[in-house]
């Protein structure tokens, strides 16, 4: 009977080893995970960034040449058609507005994406915005002779 009851005991203890073991790896592995999603959202993160301030700098280019072929141009709402970005639903508003310097425009261009509602993914939370103030200053009237 003894021989009986320490084998009982031995296979006890062996059960509550192993337990204990895949308690450990479970563990390890659920850290893992977590930080493996920390890692991923922060990158994502970054990279919507990095393409807000690509928009902002494509805004700013295009209030200048917009300036450039009309003195009457006061700004819009820009919404590019990007296949890559639709997702992001990118959106660029310009406006002007005259400064107390004759012939001087105020330029805002403010460049946003991940509206709420739209799908980007696990950070449907996240929106992104940057913006940009310039003065861009209107060509005085060349005098015909």
């Amino acid at each position: 009977m003894n021989k009986t009851r320490r084998v009982t005991n031995r296979t006890g203890a062996l059960l509550v080893c192993v337990l204990v073991c895949m308690g450990v790896a479970t563990t390890i592995m659920s850290l893992s995970t977590v930080g493996a999603i920390r890692a991923r959202r922060s990158i994502q993160k970054s990279h919507q960034l990095r393409q807000t301030q690509y928009l902002l700098d494509a805004g700013v280019l295009r209030s200048a040449r917009q300036l450039q072929a009309s003195p009457e141009y006061r700004g819009e709402t820009w919404r590019p058609a990007l296949e890559s970005l639709n997702r992001f639903n990118p959106e660029v508003v310009i406006a002007t507005e005259e400064t107390e310097q004759p012939g001087v425009l105020q330029v805002t261009v403010v460049a946003q994406m991940g509206s709420p509602g739209t799908d980007v993914g696990s950070l449907n939370h996240l929106r992104t915005k940057r913006s940009h103030q310039f003065q861009y200053r209107l060509d005085a009237p060349k005098s015909t002779n």
